[in-house]
């Protein structure tokens, strides 16, 4: 089996702001920047932070407006952001490599996942038009942990979020 096959629908980027991940069934609720929503994300500091709305909690994806997929190890779903390898092949056979047990996560937050798809979109996008990778989290109360992860010797590195 080819290393790409393990990435839920390929790749998403940003025009500049992060992304996010919010419930499917309520993307249409995210305005980006035509209301507050927008300015909210792109105050995060954190790699990740949660936005709390009335519909379901937001993860906002902060640090760098990185390349973002969803991949699929052994151990459950994650999301995989991209800082730089010389191919995408490297980038998933460093990914699936990494015993992750073994790494100190740089963050962890609490997260509420409901039971039904999520989307990842461009906080500046009107959730309605988006771009969208989607995708279904392990419902429920999730740590989510996040890790850099960095294979000098392939030249990757990039942010790893475990659910």
């Amino acid at each position: 089996m080819a290393a790409t096959t393990h990435v839920l629908g390929g790749w998403i980027e940003s025009a500049g702001g992060p992304l996010l991940m919010l419930p499917l069934s309520a993307r249409t609720a995210w305005k980006g920047v035509w209301s507050g929503d927008y300015r909210e994300a792109c105050a995060v500091k954190d790699r990740l932070e949660s936005l709390v709305r009335p519909w379901g909690d937001v993860l906002v994806l902060g640090d760098e407006p990185m390349r973002t997929g969803v991949l699929f190890r052994p151990d459950g779903p994650c999301l995989i952001r991209w800082r730089y390898a010389p191919d995408e092949a490297c980038m998933i056979e460093v990914a699936l490599e990494t015993d992750v047990d073994r790494l100190v996560p740089v963050e962890s937050l609490m997260f509420d996942v409901k039971d039904e798809p999520y989307a990842i979109i461009d906080s500046g996008d009107d959730g309605g038009r988006a771009e969208v990778l989607e995708f279904k989290p392990p419902a429920g109360q999730r740590l989510v942990r996040t890790y850099e992860i960095q294979d000098d010797a392939k030249q990757v590195a990039l942010l790893l979020h475990r659910f």
